[in-house]
This record gives C-alpha cells, structure tokens and sequence, in this order.
C-alpha cells in the first residue's frame, strides 16, 4: 500500500496549485501495489482544446516541482478529464 502521507501531499499540491477550484475532483489513491494513480476532473481540460497527453502535462507540472525524484517513481498513472467525457461513457 502506498504511503498515506505521499497521496496526501500530491492532493494538497494540485489543490493548492492548478486544481483549487471546488468543483474540481482530485483523487489520489493506491494502484494495488506500491504505487499511486492520480484522477483529475476539471472543466479546465477542454476535450476539443487539449490532448490526453498535454492534460497530463499539466498535472505533471505541478508536482514535479515539489515531489522528490523517488516520490514521483512511485506515480504509476495519471487521469486527467473533463466532466463530459464522463457523460460519453456513462
């Protein structure tokens, strides 16, 4: 299991960095092993401005100013999507 302090300190740099509107979701949870996945959904990841890759980098540039290079090895997925997206698949 992942480290209860590392996934807290991920949530509290993206809300405290690019992610700190309400409305927007941030999850940090266990992959079932000894890393961590992070779920962001924002309306700011517009589907028909941002590729699925440049929405990860955005999530990405947040933590890798604050995270130590063993921290972020830890990081095995990251889920970056608009809330419509969401509505596609449901």
């Amino acid at each position: 299991m992942a480290s209860e302090m590392l996934k807290q300190k991920i949530h509290d740099i993206l809300k405290a960095g690019s992610f700190p509107d309400p409305d927007y979701f941030v999850d940090v949870f266990d992959d079932g092993d000894e890393h961590i996945r992070i779920l962001v959904i924002s309306r700011k990841f517009d589907i028909h401005e941002y590729k699925r890759s440049e929405r990860e980098d955005r999530v990405w540039e947040d933590i890798v100013q604050v995270l130590s290079e063993d921290e972020l090895e830890r990081i095995s997925r990251i889920v970056a999507i608009n809330p419509e997206e969401i509505k596609i698949y449901t």
